[in-house]
């Protein structure tokens, strides 16, 4: 059986330093996806005004970073997680330059390739995996911590590029963000060691040992069925929340301050969803995050004034991260602690693209019908989807209930 050195077994001082390493690591990881939001004008003035060039870069860099997490999830398992935050630091200081040093198609690869597939994916899907090895009693608060790194880079990369674009422009601006994320997750990746409890004798990965509700297959269809279709409702007001309020008068500043609730009512829901998985179990918090979801995307379709966008913001936060979150801790309730890392990357891999698919929706809508109405009762429509398939599996595990699983 494999031992961890003393003062770094599981639940010790070492494993929440991790998590927030990782944290870290995670919210390194996501930075350049912001850049095409944020830098959205600078860039498109590079390629002839033509937004849909950045437009397309965002949406390549999720797909990669979603592909790239089930194959970084699998050399996790089969090396150390230690490993994909290595080539990830490489990979995003080479994308950070090969992107903004040449035309559309180096702007593509690097995103796609360098800061998705083998870049963003090394952070959040290993990290995910190892962390949940080195908790018991505070598991789902550590699972928590990792998943708001995406918000935490959401919240604080922008601004980084706010200083920047004026002064340096777009193209120095990504090199700085690659240089700068892909230097400091090198040095977390020397922190980072292999959670005890998934080795065994030789230091080699248990094997899964699970009785399941459902055939495997089709717990994996489920979740990442649901996954798609949550994470589609979910992209497409928030990714048009600035044009939303632009289209009902109000100036594109308070736009920006509806899309900063989301993300801040997302890092508090986080936590207060984590805690509740603990006392009732993850796939009930899932259900209920997807009728919390039903409720602000019901009111998307009616607000008009700006202090009902605010108090739909915070309501449409509780399940951003959460929801997606509850995948990853039921994955490990269902598979129990020796869970394959390519499984959480399956399912990331539906929900990123769910968020791409889900952004470029809500604009192609826009474009046929003129209004956003149309656009939100389609994400209503995915998240009603969302909630049945859920629904489908929280019967089947109440009619099998598991055994031995901790």
């Amino acid at each position: 059986m494999s031992v961890a050195p003393p003062g770094r077994g599981v639940d010790s001082a070492y494993a929440w330093r991790l998590a927030l390493v990782s944290m870290a690591c995670v919210a390194l990881g996501g930075g350049g996806i912001y850049l095409p939001m944020v830098g959205l004008k600078e860039m498109a003035a590079d390629f002839g005004d033509q937004r849909a060039v950045p437009s397309f870069a965002y949406m390549v860099g999720f797909f990669g970073m979603g592909v790239g997490g089930v194959f970084m999830g699998w050399l996790a398992d089969r090396t150390s997680p230690r490993v994909p935050l290595l080539i990830a630091g490489i990979s995003i200081a080479l994308g950070g330059w090969v992107a903004s040093r040449g035309g559309e198609f180096a702007l593509y690869a690097g995103y796609a390739m360098l800061l998705g597939f083998f870049g963003n994916a090394g952070t959040f899907t290993p990290a995910m995996n190892n962390v949940q090895g080195w908790f018991e009693k505070r598991r789902n608060m550590a699972i928590a911590l990792i998943s708001i790194g995406p918000a935490v880079a959401g919240s604080v990369w922008p601004q980084v590029y706010r200083l920047l674009l004026p002064e340096i422009g777009w193209r120095d601006t990504l090199l700085v963000y690659g240089l700068s994320a892909g230097g400091l997750l090198l040095l977390g990746a020397l922190y980072v060691r292999a959670a005890p409890t998934l080795r065994g004798p030789g230091g080699r990965r248990r094997e899964e040992k699970v009785h399941l509700p459902l055939p495997s297959s089709m717990i994996m269809l489920l979740l990442s069925a649901a996954g798609f279709c949550c994470c589609t409702a979910m992209a497409i007001p928030f990714v048009h929340m600035v044009a939303f309020c632009g289209d009902l008068g109000y100036p594109a500043a308070r736009g920006t301050e509806a899309v900063s609730l989301v993300l801040v009512s997302a890092i508090v829901a986080t936590f207060v969803m984590a805690r509740l998985a603990q006392r009732i179990g993850p796939l009930p918090v899932s259900l209920l995050c997807s009728v919390i979801q039903i409720g602000s995307l019901v009111g998307f379709l009616h607000v008009r004034d700006i202090n009902g966008i605010y108090a739909l913001s915070l309501l449409h936060g509780i399940p951003f991260i959460a929801i997606v979150q509850g995948y990853a801790l039921n994955l490990r309730y269902l598979y129990g602690p020796t869970i394959a890392g390519w499984r959480l990357g399956v399912v990331m891999l539906f929900a990123m693209a769910g968020m791409a698919a889900g952004g470029w929706l809500g604009g192609f809508i826009f474009d046929a019908t003129l209004s956003y109405t149309s656009a939100f009762q389609s994400a209503l429509a995915f998240n009603l989807l969302n909630l049945m398939l859920l629904g489908i599996l929280y019967t089947a595990q109440r009619r099998r209930p598991m055994v031995g699983l901790t």
